[in-house]
């Protein structure tokens, strides 16, 4: 039996989990720079959106032949963006985590809440939010985004462009 095929039919679940598990590291130099900088120059998306669905799936197969169960809790969200900083995406986008893979630090939203989301693209036209495990500038509730939110402008009205190849140190006490 084709695993990939088999995996489809458990609702995404295998192949999305698959997709998620990307184990992270944030690299010392990173954690020296500004972090708003790295968090927009290491995603492929920075938005502000808000959470209009999240569903949960739990899910558990067994590989033909294994004798081990693998289990997965997949959380899927769809947010409403609402303001676009980097990348292009459409009105709604699809944000995925995989909630027992405590190695990739995946980032669970809450419905109706506002976020300034930093994203990277996964397989299916979905993207999985930054966590403070795996990114020195994860994803905010709105609420807590003030700083980051004045520099992205900043860089939108390019008063104070973010330069991807020449990143600011971290402010002295700043985070």
């Amino acid at each position: 039996m084709n695993k990939i095929p088999w995996c489809g039919v458990v609702a995404m679940g295998c192949l999305l989990s698959q997709s998620l598990r990307a184990e992270c590291a944030i690299a010392e130099e990173s954690k020296l720079l500004d972090p708003v900088e790295v968090g927009f120059c290491e995603s492929d998306a920075v938005f502000v959106g808000k959470v209009e669905s999240r569903v949960e799936t739990i899910r558990a197969y067994r590989e033909e032949g294994s004798e081990r169960t693998k289990h997965y809790r997949i959380e899927v969200s769809t947010v409403k963006v609402d303001k676009q900083y980097k990348g292009s995406s459409p009105e709604k986008v699809t944000m995925n985590a995989d909630l027992y893979d405590k190695k990739t630090g995946a980032f669970s939203f809450e419905l109706t809440k506002e976020y300034l989301v930093f994203a990277k693209r996964l397989p299916l036209d979905a993207y999985a939010g930054a966590s403070a495990a795996c990114s020195v500038q994860p994803t905010l509730p709105l609420a807590d985004a003030k700083q980051a939110l004045d520099q992205l402008e900043q860089h939108r009205k390019g008063t104070k462009k973010i330069d991807c190849k020449n990143m600011r140190k971290r402010l002295a006490g700043g985070g």
